[in-house]
C-alpha cells in the first residue's frame, strides 16, 4: 500500500480546501495509506474534518491576530509539520502540498527524497512579504505540480517539475442539491462569496450595492464575525446589503440568487476559477468575473456571463441591471451556464488525480480519448473563437 503524507496548513471553508478534500477522498478509495497534517478547527468545522480512511495529525496554527502573530504563528507551523513529515516518512511515500503556504514540509520532503507533488490554486499569500520564499522553494523542490487552472500555469515557472492543470469540480452530492432546487426561491439577490481580503473586491460590492439601493445585495466572506465587523468598521454600509460569516451551507444563498459575481482584483490576487462561480453556474445562475485570472476560464462573454474588471463599477451595473431586467437574455445565459457547469465531473477530477499518485502517468493514451470537447470545457476557448469570428 502506497503512503500519502498529505499536508494543508489552514483547514478552513474557503474554495482550496475543498479541491484538496476531494484529492484525497479520491486517494483514500483507492486505498491508499493517506496521512494528513493540518490544523484543529474551532466551533466551525473545515472541509477537510471527517473524511473517511485518512490519518489526521494535528498543529497548532491560526491566521488570526496582527502580522507579528501571524509571522510567528506561520514559522511554529512549519516547524512543525518538518518534524511530523519526517516521522511520519517511509520508503516509496510520497508528499502532497496544498498551495504554496507549508514548504517545510518540501524541505522535510527533500531531505528524504521524496517526490514533492504541489496543488497550487492561487498566487496570493497571507504574508505577502514571504512570498519570495514559498514560490522559490515551491520551484526548487516540486518534483510534480498540479495548477488548478490553465491561466495559473502560464503565470508561475516550474522548470523543474512535471506540470498538469486539473480543474477543480464540485462534489456529487452539491451537484445534485443544485439540480434538485435549481428553479427554487426567489431569485432576487445580487450574490458575492469571497475571502476577507482587501484585493477581493469586497469595497467595489459596496459601492456597487449603493448605486443600486433597490437591488438586494447579499455577501458571505470567509471570516469570523469580530473580523468582518473590525473589517468595516469605518465603512458606510448600504442598507440593500446582507453581509455574512463563513457558512455551513452555502444552498439557500444560491437559491436565493439571480446572478453571482466575482470583484477580484486580478492584478494582484490571481487566483484560479472561483469555486463560487462553479457552485452559481450548476444552479444555473449567470456570473460576473474579472477580465482575467482564472476565473474566465469559465466564462464566455455575452454567453454565459460577462468578463468586466471589478474597477468598473459603473459597466457592473448596467449588466447586472440588463440581466435582471431582460428575462429571455437571462433564461439563455442560464442554460449556457448550467451547461458549462455540468462539464467539470468529478469522474474526470478523480481520473486525474488518480494518473497521477496512482499510475503515475497523466492521462495514459487510452483515456485521452474521453476527455471532453475543448469549446465546451473551457469557455475561455469558446471566447477566443467568437472574438476571431469578428476580425
Amino acid at each position: 500500500m502506497k503512503k500519502i503524507i498529505a499536508v494543508h496548513l489552514q483547514n478552513d471553508r474557503s474554495g482550496n480546501t475543498l479541491v484538496f478534500r476531494q484529492s484525497l477522498e479520491t486517494l483514500a478509495e483507492k486505498e491508499m495509506e493517506v496521512h494528513l497534517i493540518t490544523n484543529r478547527t474551532g466551533e466551525m468545522p473545515g472541509f477537510l474534518t471527517g473524511i473517511p480512511g485518512v490519518q489526521y495529525h494535528y498543529i497548532n496554527y491560526s491566521e488570526r491576530g496582527n502580522k507579528w502573530r501571524l509571522f510567528f504563528s506561520f514559522l511554529l507551523a512549519q516547524v512543525l509539520i518538518f518534524r511530523k513529515v519526517l516521522s511520519l516518512y517511509e520508503p516509496d511515500a510520497k508528499v502532497y502540498i496544498n498551495t504554496l503556504l507549508p514548504f517545510g514540509a518540501a524541505w522535510a520532503g527533500r531531505l528524504k527524497r521524496a517526490p514533492i507533488t504541489y496543488h497550487i490554486h492561487e498566487t496570493a499569500v497571507p504574508l505577502p512579504f514571504f512570498r519570495a520564499v514559498l514560490y522559490g522553494s515551491a520551484k526548487r523542490l516540486a518534483t510534480h505540480v498540479v495548477f488548478g487552472s490553465r491561466y495559473l500555469q502560464s503565470q508561475m515557472s516550474f522548470p523543474k517539475a512535471e506540470k498538469h492543470v486539473i480543474h477543480s469540480c464540485l462534489p456529487q452530492s452539491f451537484v445534485q442539491e443544485a439540480v434538485l432546487h435549481s428553479n427554487h426561491g426567489s431569485r432576487k439577490t445580487v450574490l458575492m462569496i469571497a475571502p476577507l481580503d482587501e484585493e477581493s473586491g469586497l469595497r467595489e460590492l459596496l459601492e456597487l450595492a449603493a448605486l443600486m439601493p433597490a437591488t438586494k445585495f447579499e455577501l458571505v466572506i470567509n471570516a469570523h464575525k469580530k473580523e468582518i465587523d473590525a473589517y468595516f468598521e469605518n465603512c458606510q454600509m448600504p442598507d440593500n446589503l446582507m453581509v455574512y460569516g463563513t457558512q455551513l451551507n452555502l444552498h439557500p444563498f444560491y437559491q436565493r440568487a439571480a446572478l453571482v459575481l466575482n470583484l477580484s482584483h486580478v492584478e494582484n490576487h490571481k487566483d484560479t476559477f472561483d469555486i463560487s462561480i462553479l457552485q452559481a453556474m450548476s444552479y444555473g445562475r449567470p456570473v460576473i468575473v474579472p477580465l482575467s485570472g482564472g476565473a474566465n476560464e469559465l466564462v464566455a462573454h455575452g454567453w454565459n456571463g460577462y468578463r468586466i474588471s471589478g474597477h468598473y463599477i459603473e459597466k457592473v451595473r448596467k449588466h447586472v441591471e440588463q440581466l435582471l431586467q431582460n428575462k429571455p437574455l437571462y433564461a439563455d445565459m442560464s442554460c449556457a451556464a448550467q451547461l458549462v457547469a455540468s462539464q467539470f465531473k468529478p469522474e474526470l477530477f478523480k481520473q486525474q488525480v488518480e494518473d497521477i499518485f496512482v499510475e503515475g502517468s497523466y492521462f495514459t493514451t487510452s483515456r485521452k480519448k474521453e476527455q471532453l470537447a475543448e469549446v465546451l470545457l473551457y469557455p475561455a476557448a469558446l471566447q477566443e473563437y467568437i472574438d476571431n469570428s469578428r476580425n
